[in-house]
């Protein structure tokens, strides 16, 4: 990124606070842990108190319902959803309850913030043991959740914001959250990945997927598509001058002029636009160049690869 700068990543060198408007769905029974392992894609046996594993919930094919958290509570487990695909996600969970002793409940009280970059457990740690926090690595490996009541989570926040400020970090709106999650290429559920994709095309393979530990619903499809298959597309990470004009749903086209993508999400800074979007998985290549409205663009990076 030459001199590139971001608001959102200078935040994130230190530390930086985010609401996430997810929800919190407690499991609990005596099957909580078995049954949940065979509904989601990571391995969710190994949970510990104080550290979240990333996971999606798939259908019947392979393809992605949403993603989530699992986190061990000391009376069961639970799992932080996105809002916007939490009610349909219980449902489909709900579903696969057969024979199994496991009750799933949405919890209306708790907020969930966030707090990401290497001195967030500083900033949680300064705030006292009172908190409920675990570890949670949605933008960098330090990162951690806390669940607050909803009629405590203003007077916390305000706490949270000028402790981070003390640190040299800040506040990320929502805004400030989708630019970290694009100049990181971390894809977000419903802007660049969704119901028509399947994990590996998302790069969510390596971060959200376990190849090893048996069955789960989708898994037959992720473990052939990981083995055997070729995927029709893949997601990238595309750079071009801020002269050229990059919006979500632009066509991504090849050098003979052909349709292979499109874009996903796009933020601005400086001399620089950086994007995420789906091409075919023959130019899903650093330094490749694929055309947006006409002007080359660079393929940057891979998201889930090193």
């Amino acid at each position: 990124m030459s001199t590139l700068r971001f608001k959102a990543v200078e935040l994130l060198a230190q530390v930086a606070l985010h609401r996430t408007h997810d929800r919190v769905v407690h499991v609990r029974g005596d099957d909580a842990r078995s049954w949940l392992n065979g509904q989601v894609s990571n391995d969710v046996r190994e949970l510990s108190g104080d550290l979240a594993h990333y996971a999606l919930a798939l259908t019947v094919k392979g393809r992605i319902v949403s993603d989530l958290w699992a986190i061990e509570e000391p009376d069961g487990l639970a799992i932080v959803l996105p809002e916007a695909r939490c009610e349909a996600t219980i449902e489909r969970l709900d579903k696969h309850i057969i024979m199994e002793d496991v009750e799933l409940t949405l919890d209306p009280a708790l907020e969930v913030l966030t707090v990401q970059g290497p001195r967030a457990g500083e900033l949680v740690a300064a705030l006292g043991a009172d908190l409920r926090s675990y570890g949670c690595p949605r933008l960098s490996p330090g990162g951690r959740d806390l669940w607050v009541e909803r009629s405590a989570a203003d007077a916390l926040y305000d706490r949270l914001l000028a402790a981070a400020r003390e640190l040299g970090g800040g506040a990320l709106e929502d805004a400030g959250w989708a630019e970290a999650h694009v100049v990181l290429g971390v894809p977000r559920l419903g802007v660049d990945f969704g119901e028509d994709s399947y994990p590996q095309e998302a790069g969510l393979g390596a971060r959200a997927v376990s190849f090893a530990k048996g069955c789960y619903l989708g898994q037959e499809v992720v473990y052939m598509l990981e083995k055997r298959g070729q995927l029709p597309r893949r997601l990238v990470q595309l750079e071009a001058p801020v002269s050229v004009v990059v919006e979500p749903g632009m066509p991504i086209v090849d050098g003979e002029g052909k349709r292979v993508g499109e874009v996903t999400s796009t933020t601005t800074s400086g001399d620089e636009v950086l994007a995420l979007g789906y091409v075919k998985r023959a130019l899903a290549e650093p330094e490749r160049f694929v055309w947006i409205g006409g002007s080359p663009c660079r393929v940057r990076a891979i998201p889930g690869e090193a």
